[in-house]
């Protein structure tokens, strides 16, 4: 964030100040108090809490100021509404000659790994990059990336979500973008949404606010009101899996070995070797989607295939680890959709099979996904007996859904912890283990007590 005074704070965000020193320098923003650092000002946003009851406690770790409704013990810019001011603040920090070019990421899936995979990208390339750190991808992440950055970043990568119509176009308005990535369009978040349609519709509004001569990088396929068909960019990148009609960036000869994933990517008449330390083939598609990015930015895809080389993923993402007793376990216990556990299913099915092990998954349920919910839950059993799963593990009321559809062995358990007291005994040697569900399941609490209680000794 650009330092500016207390004085110059309260003329961007039309604010008034309250027991303050107006020469006093603001550097950094922050809006939990326990996050503050020297010279933050603290926005007191209003959820299940009011934040001005934290205000001394951010004052006393050095916020230079809060900004709030009312006036305050500690010093104070008064505004009518906190979480506005902020976005204030991040749409004026962008407002520069220099202003960082702003790429945003939407998708049903694959955003943070497709975020990951173009920051690589860039940095590998001596770009100068900020991007979205964990979930901040909505209307209070964002402008907190924004602000977060750096002065001498060259290229801000945000992450984009949304859960209601309306959500990108208002965090598009915070950071403009030149450049869009769209991800996937598949059902999550149906609960908000209603259809897939409508929510084709929500992700196509990132189509409809990049400039006219940015670019806009998307999976060929999906439905035109998430594409922008009706739009003219300077860059256009479709990208598929397969080669096809229309199809300007696509891989061949995937496959996975102990080192990671391995793919030929091909862009028109060009094509470069990827060598990225990742698992999982599923991956391959937001991995393009990254390449697309760099594409759209200037970059030969021999340099992204270069940075894709040096690519880590976020914990619970796609993560492999061997357990005592030679048990293997998949962990992408993030987050999860139907396309996603899918894919992940298919993936350990692959790997499972390739090496003689028993195929044990444990499912957490998918939340979101509307009145549909529990039809979409009974195809995942289907996939899971069709791809061969010997034991199937539901974790959570809505995963019991799974087992509707399931003929093999089932196992049924209320909570992460149940679950994962019931595993510590009864996995055998040699299994291969994938995990995967909703945050709200928490299997993290599950793949920690097994790394604690299997750990190789």
């Amino acid at each position: 964030m650009k330092p500016l005074t207390l004085q110059e704070a309260a003329a961007v965000l039309g604010a008034t100040l309250s027991n303050a020193d107006g020469d006093s320098v603001a550097r950094g923003v922050a809006v939990d108090s326990r996050a503050v650092r020297e010279g933050d000002l603290f926005f007191a946003l209003r959820g299940a809490t009011d934040g001005a009851d934290f205000a001394p406690d951010a004052a006393s770790r050095g916020a230079v100021a809060a900004v709030a409704t009312r006036p305050l013990e500690v010093p104070t810019l008064v505004v009518e509404d906190p979480l506005e001011a902020l976005t204030t603040l991040a749409r004026w920090n962008l407002q520069v000659d220099n202003a960082p070019v702003i790429v945003g990421i939407t998708g049903s899936v694959g955003k943070t790994t497709t975020k990951d995979a173009l920051a690589t990208i860039l940095r590998s390339a001596g770009r100068k990059v900020s991007a979205t750190e964990g979930n901040f991808n909505n209307e209070i992440g964002l402008p907190l990336t924004v602000l977060a950055a750096p002065e001498s970043t060259e290229v801000l990568v945000l992450e984009m979500g949304a859960t209601h119509a309306g959500d990108i176009r208002h965090l598009c308005g915070i950071a403009p973008p030149q450049i869009g990535i769209l991800t996937a369009v598949s059902p999550v978040h149906l609960d908000s949404f209603g259809s897939l349609e409508a929510l084709a519709a929500a992700k196509g509004e990132l189509a409809r606010c990049v400039a006219e001569d940015g670019a806009f990088v998307h999976p060929a396929g999906v439905p035109e009101n998430a594409r922008g068909m009706d739009r003219t960019f300077g860059r256009r990148v479709s990208f598929a899996r397969e080669a096809g009609d229309g199809v300007e960036l696509w891989a061949s000869g995937v496959e996975e070995r102990e080192d990671g994933l391995r793919f030929v990517a091909h862009l028109e008449d060009v094509s470069a070797e990827v060598h990225s330390p990742v698992f999982g083939t599923h991956l391959v598609a937001p991995l393009l989607a990254a390449m697309g990015g760099g594409v759209a930015l200037g970059l030969t895809i021999e340099e992204c295939a270069a940075g894709l080389a040096r690519l880590k993923r976020a914990g619970l993402r796609g993560e492999v680890y061997r357990l005592r007793d030679d048990i293997l376990v998949y962990d992408d216990s993030y987050n999860a959709s139907p396309v996603a556990m899918a894919a992940v299913l298919r993936y350990g099915a692959e790997n499972a099979a390739q090496h003689g092990r028993r195929l044990v998954a444990v499912l957490g349920g998918m939340f979101e996904l509307g009145p549909g919910a529990r039809e979409y839950h009974r195809e995942i059993g289907t996939l899971a007996d069709g791809f061969g799963v010997d034991v199937l593990v539901c974790v959570g009321d809505e995963a019991r859904w799974y087992a509707d559809t399931f003929t093999g062995e089932t196992r049924t358990h209320e909570s992460a912890e149940a679950a994962a007291d019931a595993l510590e005994t009864t996995l055998l040697p040699g299994d291969y283990v994938i995990v995967k569900g909703s945050r709200g399941v928490h299997l993290d609490v599950l793949t920690r007590r097994l790394r604690e209680s299997l750990a190789l000794v």
